[in-house]
């Protein structure tokens, strides 16, 4: 009896010594469980530290870039208030003409048949200048090009651009019309310019016709490479400009929508002529809209008794456009409406100053910056007040600053430089 008794204890031991072990081996694996879940917050957190420490580091950044463009734009037009005070002229170098080589449309690189003669560019009628710096001049190699941004005036954007060739530097006009319309031309009066704080700019001037085969004009040898590193880089920027006057266009706009010539005579009493071309119109009519033509028919003036009387200073496609508008039709489009605004404005018409206005304010895709321009040219107030609003932040006012900065309204400047200073 006694040996059953030490072999029950034993047995019993036994078991418990088991049951003992498989509660031990059970906790180990809980340990584990909670450790391998502990390293795995920890890991969570150290990246979470990581993350915003790389996002404080990109804010800081960011804040530093912030506040170096706004430091520039408020340096630049801290200092276009002191130009402002100075006379426009005064600031400008004196220019004189430079000998003129042959001019060459770039696409064939073909001689022009003739020497360039000296033209005086108007700066009245359809004018407008492209301005551009171009930078790290030195480093162009051969044959390499450097463009400026296009720009839209009068429906049609333009560019310049700049090649070296190897004594060199050429200068050419390009005119960014497609290519696949129907036939059109657009003559031109230009002035290509170099400035020099140094010695006189370079000059050259030309009158040549752009069309679908000849979209780009201007010199192959404008400069020598040596003279323009000498004279004209500065910090290695070469500014340049092209003074354009349109004379003539044709086959831009969309066909008439109302007849004004010589079948319409029996229903007119005076002849109107347009580079050449005859608009048969009642003074009277045109008298009602337009103060300068009240005066011109129905004053004390030489003209006022003739029966045929030449206009200047316009594109007779733009007067087609003028008195259809006149007339009542819808001829206010994209291409149209500046040459229409630079009549309306010339007459003194308000009723077509309105509606391009209108065209602008609601229709029109135009940049911000040509519709500020165009604002500040024509006088054209809601437009003006509707692109100010539109003014909020220092990218906006870089994406509406002209190619020179003197070139800016002195009254949009403050406003300008007042938001420049709000956002620092």
């Amino acid at each position: 009896m006694s040996e059953e008794n030490d072999k029950d204890n034993l047995v019993s031991e036994e078991q418990e010594e088991t049951a003992g072990n498989k509660t031990g081996s059970h906790d180990g694996y809980r340990n584990e469980i909670v450790e391998k879940m502990l390293e795995e917050v920890l890991e969570k957190q150290r990246n979470f530290e990581q993350i915003h420490e790389n996002m404080l580091k990109e804010v800081m950044e960011d804040q530093k870039n912030i506040k170096k463009s706004n430091t520039e734009i408020v340096e630049k037009l801290c200092s276009l208030e002191s130009e402002l005070q100075l006379i426009r002229d005064d600031l400008k170098p004196k220019s004189v003409k430079a000998g003129v080589p042959k001019e060459t449309d770039d696409e064939d690189e073909t001689d022009s048949e003739s020497e360039n003669e000296s033209v005086t560019i108007p700066t009245s009628g359809k004018c407008f200048v492209l301005k551009h710096v171009f930078k790290n001049v030195s480093n162009l190699k051969e044959d390499e090009y450097r463009l400026s941004e296009a720009e839209e005036h009068y429906g049609i954007e333009w560019r310049m651009y700049v090649r070296r060739t190897k004594e060199h530097l050429e200068f050419y006009l390009h005119c960014l019309k497609s290519m696949d319309t129907a036939n059109w031309t657009i003559e031109t009066q230009r002035k290509h310019v170099l400035v020099s704080n140094r010695v006189e700019n370079e000059v050259m001037e030309s009158i040549r016709i752009f069309d679908k085969e000849s979209r780009s004009w201007g010199y192959p040898e404008f400069i020598k490479w040596d003279v323009l590193e000498k004279d004209f880089l500065v910090d290695d920027k070469l500014t340049a400009e092209i003074h354009v006057k349109i004379k003539k266009t044709t086959g831009i706009y969309k066909d008439n929508l109302r007849n004004f010539d010589k079948t319409m005579e029996e229903f007119s009493d005076v002849v109107l002529v347009v580079n050449e071309e005859k608009f048969y119109v009642l003074k009277l009519y045109l008298a009602a809209h337009s103060p300068y033509f009240k005066a011109l028919f129905l004053g004390n003036y030489n003209d006022s008794k003739k029966s045929q009387i030449k206009l200047t200073g316009i594109d007779a496609d733009d007067f087609q456009k003028y008195i259809e508008v006149l007339y009542g039709e819808s001829a206010i489009d994209e291409f149209t409406v500046e040459g229409l605004l630079l009549v309306a404005d010339m007459y003194d018409t308000s009723m077509v100053i309105l509606k391009c206005e209108q065209f602008l304010l609601k229709e029109s895709k135009k940049t911000l910056k040509k519709k500020l321009q165009m604002s500040m040219k024509y006088h054209l107030e809601a437009l003006n007040k509707q692109c100010r609003k539109e003014i909020k932040s220092v990218a906006d006012i870089k994406s509406v600053l002209p190619g020179d900065i003197r070139d800016l309204d002195p009254s949009i400047t403050t406003e300008f430089l007042e938001i420049a200073l709000s956002i620092q």
